[in-house]
């Protein structure tokens, strides 16, 4: 079997976009891609090059961007990277033999794997939406429904407040696993966890939160507060502490569980 690198050329359509440091649509890099290994499929037919090993694609700065081969047991792979020649993706068969298809983070750390046996796997343990907001919150913060604005939310500022929304996600650098509304127009809005892990302020305004403790809205802005009245906080639980607090005020992680 022969060997081959396949240099890539850019399509003369697209080569002003990638050139001035801009992104094409998802559609258009797509229709690029295709476009682009059908030429190289002919050039090879040409050739009469009709089997690799391996199969790379370089940028216009000689970075390997596709790489394509058999992995260690002789299943196909394809990896794909960044400009800089950094993986942030693999598409792979798994160790069931099914399917795979792993997303890497900027740090070049898998985060989503979407697998044909187990679903989509994710390293965040969290679901949010993103709702307006007209003020800026920080992640962390325990947010309620605002009352004069419809579908918006603000910081909660009461203790066992019914209209608790949830937790606006991302403190720790602990992002979503999944967000709804996505592609939402809205501008100023954040996501806010519904459910699963995530990190919350919190205070021991109404004493030490340890794990294990129910939480609730509190009269610190934006901060959860270990719960002590239950009939008080039907229908204000914002989650469940997961750790103890340490500190007088900061981030804990929660089971988001609105209750």
């Amino acid at each position: 079997m022969r060997k081959m690198m396949v240099t890539g050329v850019l399509l003369a359509g697209a080569a002003g976009a990638w050139a001035g440091g801009g992104r094409m649509s998802i559609q258009d890099t797509a229709k690029y891609i295709v476009s682009h290994g059908r030429a190289s499929q002919d050039a090879r037919a040409t050739d009469a090059q009709t089997t690799f090993t391996e199969i790379g694609v370089t940028n216009a700065i000689g970075q390997l961007v596709i790489a394509a081969s058999p992995d260690q047991v002789g299943d196909g792979a394809l990896v794909w990277s960044s400009a800089a020649g950094t993986p942030k993706g693999v598409l792979l068969v798994s160790e069931q033999n099914a399917g795979q298809v792993a997303v890497f983070n900027t740090a070049g750390n898998p985060r989503f794997i979407l697998d044909g046996n187990a679903g989509l796997l994710s390293a965040p343990g969290d679901v949010a939406e993103r709702f307006p907001s007209a003020a800026q919150l920080e992640p962390g913060s325990v947010v309620a429904i605002d009352p004069s604005a419809a579908g918006a939310v603000i910081a909660a500022s009461r203790p066992y407040d019914r209209r608790v929304a949830g937790v606006v996600s991302g403190a720790n650098d602990y992002r979503p696993g999944i967000t709804l509304r996505a592609d939402d127009s809205v501008k100023n809005a954040v996501p806010v966890t519904l459910t699963g892990t995530v990190y919350c302020l919190a205070s021991n305004v109404n004493g030490a939160i340890h794990a294990g403790d129910l939480l609730t809205t509190s009269a610190v802005t934006g901060h959860a507060m270990r719960v002590s009245d239950i009939d008080a906080a039907h229908g204000a639980i914002v989650g469940k502490a997961l750790e103890d607090l340490r500190g007088d005020r900061g981030l804990v992680m929660i089971l988001a569980s609105l209750q």
